[in-house]
């Protein structure tokens, strides 16, 4: 996942804290569960502000520094991560920047937004197929007053995700994805949070020196493209999932299909190969991976999922897979 996060960090203190725990207060003390996280996606993406958060994948650990704010309607976000060599990410409506260690350039175009920058957050009429949204309560991070709201798988199958939306800006400042054993797979949360009342493009400048963004024609737009093989379809597709990459079905000739349930998605790659090799299934932090074989008119065809879902879901959807 994500994440990948949006929001702003500020030590809040005396009078603001007040204000928080008072009128803010009053005016969300009867959302339900599924209203604080409606009222999320409705406001969050609006907000502007800057901040500092933590993302724990596993045992990896990576500090990012954000600023989020919105232009002429348009979603723009600067992500400079720092730990290790200098990365940054850039958004300007539905243009995407990746300004990269040996300071090269790479722009991509996407579409949607989400608390947490990069991945489209579904509605909860399509989460409420899948998950219970259930009330944590009121809690503090990064000096500012949250309210916490979990998702609770209904069948049992999935991962558990969790959430603390910040009372002023709907911005979540944390979010939790956990198995169903409570075991926390990924994680990210502010440290510092601070809500901004104008936007300023220079706030949106890339940090790395000698770096102009300039509009690429849309020739030079990275675009991602799909290789034809034979038709496959899934005979298992879990509760809550759609697909992706096309309305309704994925093109009977693609490749790479990408499916989501409005919080993970999980990947499935089918390609022809020559022999069997590297089967398996196996998990890093958040992400699970299977990879299996299946012959189809005397060839050998490689199935890969991958995907922030359970180790035994992954294997199952590949297990699913039939060729046509």
């Amino acid at each position: 996942m994500l994440f990948r996060l949006l929001s702003k960090v500020g030590l809040v203190c005396g009078g603001l804290t007040v204000l928080l725990g008072s009128s803010l207060a009053l005016a969300n003390q009867s959302l339900t569960a599924q209203g604080w996280y409606e009222q999320m996606l409705e406001k969050a993406p609006q907000a502007s502000y800057e901040g500092i958060f933590v993302h724990q994948s596993g045992n990896q650990l990576q500090t990012v520094e954000i600023v989020h704010g919105v232009k002429e309607g348009e979603i723009w976000e600067r992500l400079l991560h720092l730990d290790g060599p200098t990365q940054e990410v850039i958004r300007r409506g539905d243009e995407l920047y990746c300004i990269h260690p040996d300071a090269s350039v790479e722009q991509l175009q996407q579409k949607g937004s989400s608390p947490f920058g990069n991945k489209a957050m579904g509605a909860s009429r399509q989460l409420a197929k899948a998950y219970e949204f259930r009330l944590l309560g009121k809690q503090r991070f990064a000096g500012r007053l949250v309210m916490g709201v979990q998702l609770v798988p209904k069948d049992g199958t999935r991962h558990a995700y969790q959430l603390w939306i910040d009372q002023q800006t709907s911005v979540p400042l944390r979010t939790e994805l956990l198995t169903i054993k409570g075991q926390i797979l990924e994680r990210y949360q502010f440290s510092y949070f601070h809500v901004q009342s104008e936007f300023k493009e220079q706030r949106f400048a890339p940090r790395t020196q000698g770096i102009e963004l300039e509009m690429a024609s849309n020739a030079d737009v990275l675009k991602t493209r799909n290789n034809d093989v034979l038709e496959w379809r899934l005979n298992w597709l879990p509760r809550g999932f759609v697909d992706q990459t096309a309305s309704g079905h994925a093109p009977k000739m693609s490749a790479r299909r990408i499916y989501s349930d409005g919080l993970v998605m999980f990947s499935v790659y089918v390609e022809s190969v020559d022999k069997v090799q590297d089967e398996g299934t196996m998990q890093a932090g958040p992400t699970a991976l299977t990879v299996q074989h299946k012959q189809w008119q005397g060839q050998t065809h490689r199935i890969t999922v991958v995907g922030e879902v359970p180790p035994a879901m992954v294997a199952r959807i590949a297990q699913s897979v039939e060729l046509l």
